[in-house]
């Protein structure tokens, strides 16, 4: 019995049966990344770009916790490290440690962005850094680092002169030792 089709059947056969040409990446088998990639490119400088903005804006004034000696108890007051930090800015010079800012005069802690050595028209006053460095240096006679740091736009011979100005006061033999560890850290704008 042989089964009869019709000329109707055979052009829908012949249609679906047809050889087609593929395209060129069709036939390799490999994905197309390239849009992909675009996106990827694209998601990673918008997040470094809000990452930036967002630690210009963000400042956070914390405490470190208080260190406790093993056993539970404490019997003499255990002090926390000083972490003195000198900025040179455009406006003068900034002091800081681990209690906070310290106010212009550098006799208390206060909490904002005050200069605390202003400069004396256009010129710093590396003087008053010295004796604010010398009140510092009179309430933590241990410590003995410094990390000074500076806005980009400040000129690195200014950031050596505060280096010198926290070092050492008075000049010569009569010189009396600061803070003789500096160390330079990257500036925040």
């Amino acid at each position: 019995m042989a089964v009869r089709i019709t000329s109707t059947q055979r052009k829908y056969i012949r249609k679906r049966t047809k050889d087609v040409e593929l395209d060129p990446s069709e036939m390799v088998g490999e994905l197309n990344i390239v849009p992909y990639l675009d996106i990827v490119v694209n998601l990673i400088m918008f997040l470094l770009a809000t990452t930036e903005a967002v630690l210009l804006i963000a400042q956070i004034e914390s405490d470190l916790p208080k260190i406790a000696r093993r056993g539970g108890t404490t019997k003499g007051e255990v002090t926390t490290p000083l972490n003195l930090n000198v900025t040179v800015t455009e406006k003068g010079v900034l002091v800081s440690g681990s209690g906070g800012k310290l106010a212009p005069g550098c006799a208390d802690v206060e909490a904002g962005g005050r200069v605390t050595v202003p400069k004396k028209g256009n010129k710093y006053d590396w003087d008053a850094l010295t004796e604010c460095a010398w009140r510092v240096k009179q309430s933590y006679p241990v410590e003995s680092t410094v990390t000074v740091s500076a806005d980009p736009a400040v000129q690195f011979e200014n950031v050596v002169n505060a280096m010198d100005a926290v070092r050492a006061k008075g000049k010569g033999k009569a010189a009396k030792e600061l803070f003789s560890e500096v160390l330079i850290s990257v500036g925040v704008r």
